[in-house]
């Protein structure tokens, strides 16, 4: 008996320093200067509470644009809302790049922020971002998926079917075109450019549809909301007659807003509590973004999943080809 309870108390300690090992390896990438207690792949507040912040003006900003004044008055309704929850003034900063708007929010002085969905993962690592919320609907956050298409009437029934074919990329700059597709058949299907499969570039994700419904491709990856447009443009037929999808990625997240990790922990809760009970209707958030229509609350560790499997497989695709 004595032996059972102490085989029982060794298998609990091996769980435990399995589980505790697991979530290092999960939060390996934060830089140093952060910690991970609870797993979440994001930074906790400071461990000493005379360095969390609680700013007499909160400093508010949305990714870069070429007009940070126009977006200004986007989120003048929600940042006026803001104010009014934390009994404080909002002041909104209008970045001029992600590299600078990374830093500001790690030398703490940008305190709220949208953060475009590629840019996420560097300022959750590098800057203490904490990912709180999204735009969505009432059936969560609104993104698009990575798709694989091809001809119903086609030979290309899987993904293992592009073996020592030529797959179209869209350009070399595309996310959803290019970088995300390349690196998801390398993690997922261990297939790599020039050795499993041929490829070539259409310009556009307009063109690969097309090329595919024309048979001029046999498969394409495609960002999966065009095709809707191209068939309510009238440009394709309807896609139930002649498309289907090989292959669709997870959902890709859309901006992430949220705060630094240095605010007080309860000043970040009610920040977030501001943005999930902010109303849309009449502002001008609704006439910017027409399919969303509120703010969503959002899982950093599952939702950009997909883009750091993205990033990790596209940087073991360019060492692979010495890029």
């Amino acid at each position: 008996m004595r032996f059972k309870k102490i085989f029982i108390i060794m298998l609990v300690m091996i769980f435990a320093a399995s589980f505790f090992a697991l979530a290092a390896v999960e939060a390996s990438e934060l830089d140093p200067r952060y910690t991970d207690e609870d797993g979440d792949m994001v930074a906790d507040p400071p461990a000493d509470e005379s360095e969390w912040l609680d700013p007499n003006i909160i400093v508010f900003a949305y990714s870069p644009v070429e007009d940070p004044a126009v977006y200004e008055e986007v989120f003048a309704d929600f940042t006026e809302h803001l104010s009014n929850e934390l009994d404080r003034p909002v002041r909104y900063f209008g970045v001029q790049s992600y590299a600078a708007q990374v830093e500001a929010m790690r030398a703490g002085r940008l305190h709220v922020s949208g953060f475009a969905s590629g840019a996420v993962q560097d300022a959750v690592n590098k800057a203490g971002f904490v990912p709180q919320t999204a735009m969505g609907d009432e059936d969560g956050m609104i993104g698009y998926r990575m798709a694989l298409i091809a001809r119903q009437d086609s030979d290309i029934d899987s993904v293992e079917d592009l073996r020592g074919r030529e797959i179209p990329f869209v350009s070399e700059s595309s996310g959803s075109g290019f970088f995300a597709p390349r690196a998801l058949l390398y993690e997922e299907f261990d297939m790599l450019p020039g050795r499993d499969y041929d490829y070539t570039f259409s310009g556009s994700h307009d063109n690969s549809i097309l090329g595919v419904y024309h048979e001029d491709y046999i498969a394409a990856p495609i960002a999966d909301v065009v095709v809707g447009r191209m068939y309510e443009g009238g440009r394709i037929e309807d896609p139930s007659g002649w498309l289907k999808t090989v292959y669709e990625s997870p959902l890709f997240p859309s901006t992430a807003y949220g705060v630094t990790h240095k605010l007080h922990p309860d000043l970040q809760q009610r920040i977030k509590e501001a943005f999930l009970n902010f109303d849309w209707e009449g502002t001008m958030l609704t006439q910017q973004w027409e399919d969303e229509d509120r703010f969503v609350e959002i899982n950093y560790k599952e939702d950009w999943e997909v883009q750091r499997t993205i990033r990790a497989g596209s940087e073991a695709v360019a060492e692979l080809l010495g890029e």
